[in-house]
């Protein structure tokens, strides 16, 4: 596998972006990929089937009055929509042969949302959050398209720079070393095909210290973008 170049991109986003199943979309049927990997969990996806109605009627209860279209009470209805990334690769996948695999870790989604109805979501926390400065949530998206771009110009970019705990920082490489296996296995089950990878933005960085999931595929040829420099 190191020794050939692969015919891959890895597409960053931004998670809770608002337009970004539009423009997924958009770009699945401009590079057309015979694999795609996604960096979303089976159990994100199970979860919110399963949930998302229930906790979108919760937000609404406890939301406070006046502020329901506040960024961060949108923020948080993205949050809780089946991700725009698998939505947008099932209409691409509708029309198209293409092989899609969820790779992220399972359990890990299972402890981020186990807690979502008792502490996201109570009255108390709506208010906090919708007491901050209200920023449109398009807003906040490209605020960090512009902030990860900043810091892809300082690579390799001092650990410090990200906000993250040492803990955290741990967490997302190993994290990255366990996608980078599932995907190294893909490739090898489906050789020569055009893939494509869609995580967020902080794994294009080449971070000093650490071996994000880019790194490690760099040497491949593996080429990065971030999806609003793909479609506006």
């Amino acid at each position: 596998m190191k020794a050939d170049r692969l015919d891959g991109i890895f597409i960053g986003v931004v998670h809770r972006d608002p337009d970004g199943a539009r423009r997924l979309l958009s770009a699945l049927q401009t590079l057309r990929p015979a694999l795609l990997t996604l960096e979303v969990s089976p159990y994100a996806v199970s979860f919110r089937r399963q949930h998302s109605t229930r906790l979108m009627e919760l937000l609404e209860q406890n939301a406070p009055a006046g502020k329901k279209d506040h960024g961060e009470i949108q923020a948080i209805r993205e949050t809780l929509e089946i991700p725009f990334e698998v939505r947008a690769a099932q209409l691409f996948s509708e029309a198209n042969p293409i092989h899609v695999e969820l790779i992220d870790d399972s359990d890990l989604s299972r402890e981020l949302l186990r807690d979502i109805s008792d502490e996201l979501l109570t009255p108390e926390n709506l208010a906090a959050l919708a007491d901050r400065p209200d920023v449109p949530l398009p807003r906040m998206v490209s605020s960090f398209y512009r902030r990860t771009r900043r810091l892809m110009a300082q690579e390799p970019v001092p650990p410090a720079l990200l906000g993250f705990s040492p803990e955290r920082l741990a967490l997302l490489e190993l994290r990255d070393e366990s996608m980078e296996r599932h995907i190294r296995k893909l490739l090898s089950e489906h050789p020569n095909v055009r893939w494509i990878h869609v995580g967020g933005v902080v794994h294009l960085l080449r971070v000093r210290g650490l071996n994000l999931l880019w790194s490690r595929f760099e040497a491949d040829g593996l080429r990065r973008a971030y999806l609003d420099e793909l479609v506006n």
